[in-house]
């Protein structure tokens, strides 16, 4: 059973037809392609906000070679360490062009697993991948989820809001949380900056009950160009390029590169 809420006030939307109703009547309709979109305009700075659609593109092509999926499986170990039963409620905030969404409905097929994002063009990326997926347009710092309604929420490499996540997950319910380490992409910093800052991760840590925590390193060979380029593009550090740098984009070919991450699950 789905646990939206309506952004507006709250209160539990309903599916009449091909449109999802509130007590108070707000209604939002099923877009053709099958999210629906529950962002509120007070709720985004700017017409379009979240990631660029070419950042999008080259995210879906690079993930979807698998590059990542030992990130993914890390995620899918840690839910099943702390479930206690099958049939859960998984929200993946910040879900982008929805690959790591994808992986955990293919996981957990009898569980209700929703993919959030504030970008309209990730979600309706994401929509290709299921259809049995909850797909949402929406803000993390207002999460139209129902209160104490989820049993997980999988935060990778994404904002969070402390309150929202207290809020909408159950009694016990656990955030899979997943940050960047300072080695993390080592390799890409180390073509394009001349100095690598490492910055505290304190602001990351959210404060609740820590259930587990670990760090993985995985080295991983990107031997094509065009994964290579993929994956530049996708970070934010591919618009740090200083105009002097942009003579490595011509010459990169292949890159073995470290995936170093924090995976915290947290006890809410």
């Amino acid at each position: 059973m789905q646990k939206l809420a309506c952004p507006k006030c709250h209160l539990p939307l309903h599916l009449e037809n091909k449109t999802y109703k509130c007590p108070n009547n707000h209604c939002y309709d099923i877009s053709k392609r099958g999210y629906i979109n529950l962002l509120l305009n007070p709720d985004k700075a700017t017409n379009n906000p979240g990631d660029s659609k070419d950042s999008l593109v080259a995210r879906k092509a690079y993930l979807n070679q698998g590059y990542y999926d030992a990130i993914l499986n890390q995620v899918i170990s840690m839910i099943e360490t702390y479930k206690d039963h099958d049939d859960l409620s998984i929200l993946d905030l910040g879900c982008g062009e929805g690959y790591y969404t994808k992986g955990l409905k293919e996981h957990f097929l009898s569980s209700d697993v929703y993919g959030l994002d504030i970008s309209k063009v990730a979600i309706d990326m994401a929509t290709r991948y299921r259809k049995d997926i909850t797909w949402i347009v929406g803000n993390s710092k207002n999460i139209p989820i129902q209160d104490h309604s989820l049993d997980f929420v999988c935060a990778l490499f994404t904002v969070v809001n402390k309150d929202e996540l207290k809020r909408i997950l159950k009694e016990h319910g656990y955030i899979i949380h997943v940050t960047a380490n300072p080695h993390h992409l080592i390799e890409i910093k180390e073509l394009i900056y001349d100095e690598i800052k490492v910055k505290s991760d304190q602001y990351l840590r959210l404060g609740f009950q820590i259930a587990h925590s670990e760090n993985f390193v995985k080295k991983v060979n990107i031997s094509h160009r065009e994964d290579a380029l993929n994956l530049l593009k996708m970070t934010p550090h591919y618009y740090h390029i200083k105009k002097e740098k942009r003579g490595v984009l011509d010459t990169l070919q292949g890159l073995e590169i470290t995936i170093d991450i924090k995976i915290t699950v947290y006890e809410v």
